[in-house]
């Protein structure tokens, strides 16, 4: 199953529409969120709900909380562009360096990526919905999948980057 996987995603066309997808929702996501400063990176990652109330009573009183609630028109989607871009670069890379398929299981990981950020999203809705919820509980949840979700991610795409290197390695040492 992982192997039908892996050569339906090794695709250029998933690549170049996922990625276009994903880089046009990530330049409309930092439009939105630009007034909101570092203070929107804070808010996912730390794990301190005193923090994370702070910076939400920072942003109502800056009147922020509008431009916040916006992001998540493309929040809510980005996670399936970026899962689908990594995974299918991540496949063309495998193919392309002759990864065996006992490997395949890490193709997954772009999509666990992104569903880490659903469940963040989901849990920062709730903290917009009603202070209330900002939980100790509730922080540990929410930015615990969002900063899973930058390791993920971020080791998705730096082994995107080495599969890259090494297949062009190959190719001019072929071509030489």
């Amino acid at each position: 199953m992982l192997s039908t996987a892996r050569n339906k995603l090794d695709s250029w066309t998933l690549i170049r529409v996922f990625g276009g997808l994903y880089l046009a929702s990530q330049v409309a996501i930092g439009v939105i969120v630009q007034p909101l400063g570092s203070d929107m990176l804070a808010v996912q990652t730390t794990l301190s709900a005193e923090h994370v109330r702070e910076i939400f009573a920072s942003w109502q009183s800056a009147g922020l909380l509008p431009a916040y609630a916006r992001h998540y028109w493309f929040d809510m989607i980005h996670p399936l562009w970026y899962g689908t871009f990594l995974a299918a670069a991540l496949a063309k890379g495998f193919n392309a360096n002759r990864v065996s398929t006992r490997f395949d299981a890490l193709l997954i990981l772009p999509f666990v990526a992104a569903g880490c950020d659903l469940v963040e999203n989901l849990v920062h809705l709730s903290f917009l919905a009603d202070r209330a919820n900002i939980t100790d509980a509730r922080v540990l949840l929410g930015n615990g999948a969002a900063l899973l979700k930058w390791l993920l991610s971020l080791s998705c795409l730096a082994a995107v980057i080495v599969l890259t290197a090494r297949a062009r390695r190959r190719t001019d040492a072929g071509m030489a």
